[in-house]
């Protein structure tokens, strides 16, 4: 049976709890707002600090380095994020091999930034990204992705991750725990500047999925320091968001190898079987159903490695039920699978930075962040 996030797992050198950081998190996001929020933070902040300093390691007596603020590109990237000439490694154990520099900001960036959709030709609104603080020193470390996307609604886009998800407030409590690691996250438009729904597929509504695998990858590679492995890329969203995360999970496993789907639907749909076809895959019945995720699991399976976390509110009748279903047929096809359900809550977004931020603590240590209770 699959470890649900807020069960404890023991965490090496005495930081917090997996679990019990989730709990925090939930217990402050779950209430609605930044004052409830900011006491979890606090909270988990001091015990962390108490348990494991962060510019220590108690297993190295490694000397500490020290933090200069590094100057930043036009983008407002910090110029040592550039990825440089040699070869990025696949994947890094910073768990173990990370040390924070002394004096290193103690909360991340958040930036806009316009990818480009070179091979896509898909029209999208700008990006947001955020960087850890391991990220702004003068030396960062390689580091995984999370690529995260938000649900689809009049005016939805990439900003209501932030104003709605508190994607920023949610990494820096990880990072704070974390001695300054987190992934560089990116959250792109899939939607397009109408917030449409061309449900991450290609066709005439626009390429959105070679947006998501193609053009986005280019950019985070060509501009961020990151780990090259699937095992080291998570893709995740919520509503749409989360449909688009187990399609491009199931879909895409040699791009993404982690996925978290919030309130995800069946597969995707514009209301009606018939409209979905004609609409989004140019009249072809087969097409539609090869893009299910439940046909994209079969063709894929066996999924050895990859991490799936799905989440949905309790009282979300119409995709909540989704969610049990979703995580059944992963963990048939061989995902590593955990679910929650959040307590007392519907499809919005009080409940999607809940189980962000659940699925986002969950994820630590399974990317080589946190060192794993398993």
């Amino acid at each position: 049976m699959a470890r649900t996030p807020s069960t404890p797992r023991p965490r090496r050198g005495g930081a917090l709890l997996a679990g019990g950081l989730v709990g925090g998190l939930v217990v402050g996001l779950a209430v609605g707002g930044l004052g409830g929020w900011t006491a979890s933070h606090a909270a988990a902040r001091s015990d962390a600090q108490a348990a494991t300093p962060a510019t220590s390691t108690p297993t190295s007596s490694r000397p500490v380095p020290t933090y200069t603020p590094v100057p930043t590109s036009s983008l407002g990237i910090p110029a040592s994020e550039a990825p440089g000439s040699s070869t990025a490694p696949s994947s890094v154990d910073l768990a173990t091999s990370w040390t924070a520099p002394d004096g290193m900001p103690t909360q991340g960036r958040l930036l806009h930034e316009t990818i480009p959709a070179t091979t896509s030709h898909f029209t999208a609104r700008q990006a947001l990204v955020y960087l850890p603080p391991a990220a702004l020193t003068a030396d960062p470390p390689h580091l995984p992705v999370d690529v995260l996307l938000s649900g689809q609604s009049k005016g939805a886009g990439p900003n209501d991750v932030q104003s709605g998800g508190h994607i920023e407030q949610t990494m820096d409590a990880l990072a704070t725990v974390d001695r300054g690691l987190t992934p560089i996250v990116v959250v792109p438009d899939q939607l397009g500047p109408q917030s449409a729904n061309p449900m991450c597929v290609d066709g005439k509504l626009g390429n959105s999925r070679t947006y998501l695998t193609k053009d986005v990858p280019a950019w985070i590679t060509s501009h961020l320091k990151v780990q090259t492995a699937a095992s080291a890329w998570t893709i995740g969203g919520f509503s749409q968001g989360g449909t688009c995360a187990i399609q491009l999970g199931a879909g895409d496993p040699a791009r993404f190898g982690n996925l978290i789907d919030v309130s995800g639907e069946d597969g995707p749909t514009l209301g009606s079987e018939a409209k979905t076809i004609a609409d989004g895959f140019d009249g072809s019945r087969a097409a539609y159903l090869a893009a299910q995720p439940e046909a994209l699991l079969r063709a894929n399976a066996p999924y050895r490695d990859t991490n799936a976390f799905f989440a949905a509110g309790q009282l979300d009748h119409t995709y909540g039920p989704v969610m049990p279903v979703q995580a059944a047929r992963a963990r048939a096809a061989g995902m590593h699978v955990a679910t929650w359900v959040v307590p007392g809550d519907k499809h919005n977004w009080t409940t999607a930075r809940a189980a962000l931020a659940a699925g986002l603590a969950w994820m630590q240590s399974r990317i080589g962040l946190a060192p794993s209770g398993d």
